[in-house]
């Protein structure tokens, strides 16, 4: 029976020994092997790896992917004495599994390490910049990206030499105000819109005054064109009127004298009308004696 116990028991040593003494590493993965404790190896390629079995040596596994944290929201001032309300999310990956686990140990540790970091250095970045260079009523007039992208490399060199992490990117998630000062916020920014709008009448209104006098200009030159064309027009209407006349005239005298006396009577004499004429008025003539027509 005392035979059967230790060769079953040295059975499952033999087991345990086995599986404990290979490491499988995957390709998302860094594993650090650690002697009592203390990193000894760093595997950061996939495969089968041999080891003391545990608990001499033991297998830490790290995620070498990229790793999103969003941060905290902190109140910052600004060089210009106003408060923002920031909140940031960072990128990051484990570089140095060795240095990692020697300072931070696990990813919440290196999460709280980070974020202290990078809102450390977002508050001093924020302090030196006045606050139109993070809000700004024109598109793409803010400085963000420059002030994030000087953050990302200050807080680089720190991260990687003391804790193995890269950080790839730093971004704002917030932007604001505290509450309490939100209504001022507000009022200026209405001020600020009705300044612009009324500054944009005012352009409009110059504009229209320099359209409407453009255009009666225009209507005051297309009407003495007009009536300089009408003035010719009929002065050339009134020679051809007269020329034929001249030419009416000089064909037969006593006939156009008669038409032109006939056309006067159709216009002065009708039932209402009385003349008074003297007997050697042209008109009186042609009534009592017919004229002589050939």
């Amino acid at each position: 029976m005392k035979k059967f116990l230790a060769i079953v028991g040295g059975i499952v040593v033999a087991v345990y020994i086995l599986m404990t003494a290979f490491v499988a590493v995957q390709e998302t993965e860094i594993v650090v092997i650690t002697l009592l404790g203390k990193p000894v190896r760093v595997i950061d390629e996939a495969g089968l790896v041999l080891k003391i079995p545990d608990p001499i040596q033991t297998a830490i596994r790290l995620d070498k992917r990229l790793q999103g944290l969003d941060s905290n929201l902190g109140e910052y001032l600004t060089k210009d004495k106003k408060n923002l309300v920031v909140g940031s999310y960072i990128l990051w990956r484990v570089n140095e599994g060795k240095k990692f686990i020697q300072t931070v140990r696990d990813m919440k540790s290196a999460e709280r390490r980070l974020s202290d970091l990078v809102g450390s250095e977002l508050g001093a970045a924020i302090g030196t910049h006045d606050l139109t260079e993070f809000l700004s009523t024109v598109e793409g007039d803010t400085k963000i990206p420059q002030i994030l992208g000087k953050v990302k490399t200050t807080c680089q060199g720190p991260a990687e030499k003391e804790f193995g992490i890269e950080i790839v990117d730093v971004r704002l998630r917030r932007l604001g105000f505290p509450v309490q000062n939100l209504r001022s916020v507000y009022d200026r920014m209405r001020a600020e819109r009705a300044r612009m709008a009324k500054k944009y009448r005012a352009e409009g209104e110059e504009e229209a005054a320099k359209i409407r006098a453009k255009t009666d200009k225009e209507v005051r030159e297309l009407l003495a064109n007009a009536y300089r064309d009408s003035q010719i027009v009929r002065g050339k209407g009134e020679a051809e009127a007269i020329r034929i006349y001249g030419d009416a005239f000089s064909k037969d005298p006593n006939f156009y004298k008669l038409t032109r006396t006939l056309k006067a009577y159709q216009k002065f004499l009708d039932d209402k009308t009385t003349l008074i004429l003297s007997s050697e008025s042209p008109l009186f003539r042609y009534l009592e004696t017919p004229p002589e027509v050939r």
